[in-house]
């Protein structure tokens, strides 16, 4: 069957049809396979249903709704009355005729037919019917390939047999038109919506590659981007506009064929070939949203913070991709437990690398106040959760730092201040209850709700200061009120201050958001957010209702049961019931478990309604946390599955095997970027190793150098040796690995695995060293440098007007042309690979000047440097069309097989001088070096005599 062009169009929007990294490119004169299940008017039906209530928890549609943890039940056996489990039956009746390839049924065992047969109709009112296949003792992921090419009305599965007395649950049926897709996995998440893997050689990011942008107005998103890149490459990466070359990222706003109008403000298209990597969208958010893409198909090492070796490189790939919600969020709680800005930095970092974008604060709470309020001084940040807790402060100008750095990664800060209970800190504060309490109230963390009393009015006259002081400095649209757990207060004073904190956010010119119950206070039609998490009162009697989600309001849904990460997993500390990987993954926010009533909250109450969810946030709340590490411990590997939910389509994120293979990369990730997550045993991590760039000094020497680093989180780090071999020909040596192992019960992940030494090298130059884990009787070698050359601060290519100045850091040239004189300063340095110099060299004081592979159309005199190279070993040799002076240099000097069209001149350097099988159009001059130069036996050609020192060489 062709299925109508426009029709696959909605369906590939919809991401309904995925496309499976690891499979070639698709022939686009092939229609691809379609769930005619999913298609609009296809109706699901069955014999019998079970009604215990709510009986929509068990309706036959449930089996077509993609998720895959809710279902068709059946009556149960063993209830009687009639009921046959032999002859029950479910079946879809599709939305139009058509020819069906594959039948994929899901059970939950052991409530499925240990016999059916699968059946199909071709009439149009389903009432003839054909076996095509007798199942026996069905998978719980059952495939039957029918390949029916005439075109299908009804697909039944009609039950025969069954050792089951609980009937039957059926969580997906699936009607395919061609072969069922095959999980996508590959190296990115969350899952885009659609990536077909290309063909042909590998992209290389190199020491020449740019970042170029199609406008100026894109240069500060691109500086960011760059530098998560330029720490682990070691490259300049300078960020330019014009024409991309086959080495650069090129960043282009402009329209995106197949991305939804509505996606507009995050989506993008990322290209990856030989030719270049190619990122365009709509929008800024929607580049950075594809570069985020792209630094995860880079090798994990892209994450480090120091140098490595590479090669950078990513295997031909097209990615489609947009957001499935609006709003993907984390919540930290520095309120209990105090985070510092460059705590906080670090995991903006991490959110933003999986396309989060809203960090919510929650900066009060009864242990702390943590945002200064300016007139009330006693709000000092005092107070925390907890033996051996962290208590701390952020001023107005940490907050809009904080603010700042966000925007720059695109994600929001969602301040929460809440009330009117969890506010010991803020009530003590401001007088306690004798001023902030109603008359005759005892508990000491609330504030007065009581309309008819005075201190009522105090309380709402310090939130009108603080809201608004809040609002100047918070440029995110929403405030949060909190508004939770206000257990004990009389409900319609709760409601009333729900309101008025609703008017004072109004008049704040945001827009307000509550943890439910909040919403019971919100005025009808505003704009307010429900925030629902679950129903707790504490013990009371229910509030949720299905007026919570029938009034078009939107709705960030925070199931407790599955989203919430101070809950423990896999043996750590934290509350219960645990929450384990696979649990954090098996739900959907059109499908929540309200945990306190212990039902499905759309089929009880009527929602959240998928047309009101804008998104998802997961918390991690503060009492057992500690700093950074154990917030990480308990977020990482968890949120990444929770934001998958948030971005990628429904039916993406079904299948749990996939999640983890898909996780399986990201933990090296996480490793380099020396994050403490949670290396647990239900992912297989992938290893993954890096060797450093070092940098020696003058006296050529590395002390205690990092020279190799390994991520294999599956692996104890006590299992594995290591050998080093210097790459100078000395002999190998055993290593030390240094290495947390993982440790759940105190909330430590396993680290990198580092590899570290102290060596001398005996000249200086550039080695290629490796060093080599071995755990039974797997290598894994991984290569490291040691060299001279300096970091590059600049790089400069093409060609360049002079006189040209070094002024600092140090500048490096690449295939570049300078037409007049270069000159370096004191401090700086000068490296120069492939270039031309139309003009003299002069350095006075500089750190180092390196020429390899480079013409000079003019003298080369240097004085006083640290370090001089016109060549070395691994250089093509360079030409100096005129003479060379050096003298004066500290570290080693070496000049080596050059073309010199003037007399060279060595003087009163104090480093070690090596002038070696160069070709001098003159006399070559030493004198006053110490120690004396060497030629390494490779004698020099002079047009003139060899004097002082050189008269041998």
């Amino acid at each position: 069957m062709r299925i109508p062009v426009l029709m696959v169009g909605a369906l590939v929007a919809a991401g309904l049809v995925p496309v499976t990294v690891g499979q070639a490119a698709a022939d686009p004169s092939v229609v691809e396979s379609v769930n005619l299940a999913l298609l609009p008017g296809a109706v699901a039906s069955a014999k019998s249903q079970r009604m215990t209530a709510p009986a929509a928890t068990y309706a036959p549609a449930n089996a077509i709704d993609v998720f895959v943890h809710n279902g068709w039940t059946s009556n149960y056996a063993s209830v009687g009355g009639g009921y046959d489990p032999t002859q029950d039956w479910f079946q879809v009746k599709l939305a139009a005729p058509a020819p069906v390839y594959e039948v994929f049924s899901r059970w939950t065992s052991p409530a499925k037919p240990s016999q059916y047969d699968l059946q199909v109709s071709t009439d149009a009112d389903c009432q003839t019917w054909s076996t095509v296949s007798h199942v026996v003792n069905p998978a719980d992921k059952d495939s039957q390939v029918i390949d029916h090419q005439d075109p299908v009305s009804c697909v039944r599965m009609q039950a025969l047999a069954t050792t089951s007395t609980v009937g039957y649950t059926l969580n997906e049926f699936e009607i395919w038109s061609g072969p069922k897709p095959a999980p996508v996995v590959g190296q990115i998440i969350p899952v885009p919506v659609k990536q077909e893997v290309g063909t042909g050689p590998a992209w290389e990011l190199t020491g020449k590659s740019r970042i170029v942008v199609s406008s100026a107005d894109l240069t500060a998103t691109a500086e960011v981007l760059a530098g998560y890149l330029r720490p682990a490459t070691g490259f300049v990466l300078p960020v330019v506009t014009g024409s991309a070359t086959a080495a650069d990222i090129a960043l282009s706003t402009g329209a995106v064929p197949g991305l939804p109008a509505d996606k507009a403000a995050e989506g993008y298209s990322l290209t990856v070939s030989s030719a270049g990597a190619k990122i365009v969208a709509p929008q800024a958010h929607g580049l950075f949203n594809g570069f985020v893409s792209l630094r995860q198909l880079l090798p994990a090492a892209i994450n480090s913070a120091t140098t490595g070796v590479g090669p950078w490189t990513v295997q031909p790939i097209s990615v489609l991709d947009y957001p499935r919600y609006e709003h993907r969020g984390l919540q930290l709680d520095p309120a209990r437990n105090f985070l510092t800005v460059a705590e906080t930095r670090s995991m903006i970092d991490q959110l933003a690398a999986l396309k989060g974008n809203r960090l919510h604060l929650h900066l009060s709470d009864s242990q702390s106040w943590r945002l200064e309020i300016k007139g009330h001084p006693a709000l000092d940040g005092t107070g925390c959760n907890g033996t051996g807790c962290i208590a701390g402060f952020y001023t107005q100008e940490d907050f809009k730092g904080l603010v700042k750095y966000a925007a720059d990664r695109f994600i929001e800060i969602v301040p929460e201040l809440e009330g009117p209970a969890h506010a010991n800190a803020a009530v003590r504060s401001l007088g306690g209850v004798a001023v902030m309490g109603c008359q005759g109230q005892t508990q000491l963390d609330r504030f007065c709700t009581n309309p008819n009393d005075p201190a009522s009015q105090r309380a709402l006259a310090f939130w009108r200061d603080a809201i608004a002081q809040l609002a100047a400095i918070s440029p995110a649209p929403i405030i949060h009120i909190g508004g939770d757990e206000a257990i004990g207060m009389p409900h319609e004073d709760y409601k009333w201050w729900i309101g008025q904190m609703e008017t004072i956010v109004d008049n704040a010119g945001k827009r307000l958001m509550g943890w439910n119950p909040a919403i019971e206070g919100y005025a009808p039609g505003s704009t307010s957010i429900n925030h629902y998490w679950s129903d707790y009162t504490g013990g009371g009697p229910p509030l949720i209702k299905p007026e919570w989600f029938n009034q078009g309001r939107d709705v960030i849904t925070t199931p407790e049961w599955n989203a919430y990460l101070d809950f423990g997993y896999d043996g750590s500390p934290g509350r219960t019931p645990r929450t384990e990987l696979d649990k954090a993954y098996a739900w959907d926010p059109e499908w929540v478990w309200e945990k306190y009533r212990n039902v499905w909250a759309q089929p009880a109450y009527g929602g959240p309604k998928a047309a009101d969810i804008i998104g998802i946030e997961a918390p991690i709340w503060g009492e057992q946390m500690r700093g950074l590490a154990s917030n990480e411990y308990m977020v990482f590997p968890r949120l990444a599955g929770i934001l998958e939910k948030a971005w990628s389509p429904k039916v993406l994120t079904q299948d749990y095997d996939a999640y983890r293979q898909r996780l399986s990369v990201a933990g090296p990730r996480w490793a380099f970027a020396n994050v403490n997550y949670g290396t647990i045993a239900q992912v297989s991590w992938s290893p993954e190793a890096m060797g450093t760039v070092n940098r020696f000094g003058v006296d050529r020497t590395l002390a205690n150098a990092p020279l190799g680093r390994l991520a294999a989180g599956s692996i104890p780090p006590g299992e594995f040796t290591a050998l080093i071999d210097w790459g100078d020909g000395s002999p190998t040596e055993p290593g030390a690995i240094a290495a947390r192992d993982y440790l759940a019960s105190q909330r430590q992940g396993r680290s990198l695995m580092t590899v570290s030494g102290s060596h001398t090298y005996p000249t200086d130059g550039v080695y290629h060293g490796t060093v080599t884990y071995t755990r039974l009787g797997q290598t894994w070698v991984v290569p490291f440098v040691a060299t001279g050359v300096p970091a590059c601060t600049t790089m400069l290519t093409g060609t360049h007007n002079g006189p040209l100045k070094v002024a600092s850091g140090v500048a490096c040239f690449d295939g570049a042309t300078v037409s007049g004189p270069v000159t370096v300063s004191a401090g700086a340095g000068l490296y120069a690979s492939g270039s031309e110099f139309r003009g003299p060299v002069t350095a006075s004081g500089a750190t180092n000047v390196l020429l390899c592979g480079t013409t000079v159309s003019g003298p080369v005199t240097i004085s006083g440097a640290t370090r001089v190279w016109l060549g070395n070993g691994e250089c093509v040799p360079t030409t100096v069309s005129g003479p060379v002076k050096v003298t004066g240099t500290a570290g080693q000097v070496t000049i080596d097989h050059a073309t010199i069209g003037g007399p060279l001149v060595v003087q009163n350097n104090t480093g070690p001088t090596i002038i070696s099988g160069n070709h001098i159009n003159g006399p070559l001059s030493c004198s006053g070096n110490s120690p004396s130069p060497t030629n390494a036996d490779q004698p020099n050609t002079t047009a003139g005599p060899k004097s002082g020192q050189c008269t041998g060489l």
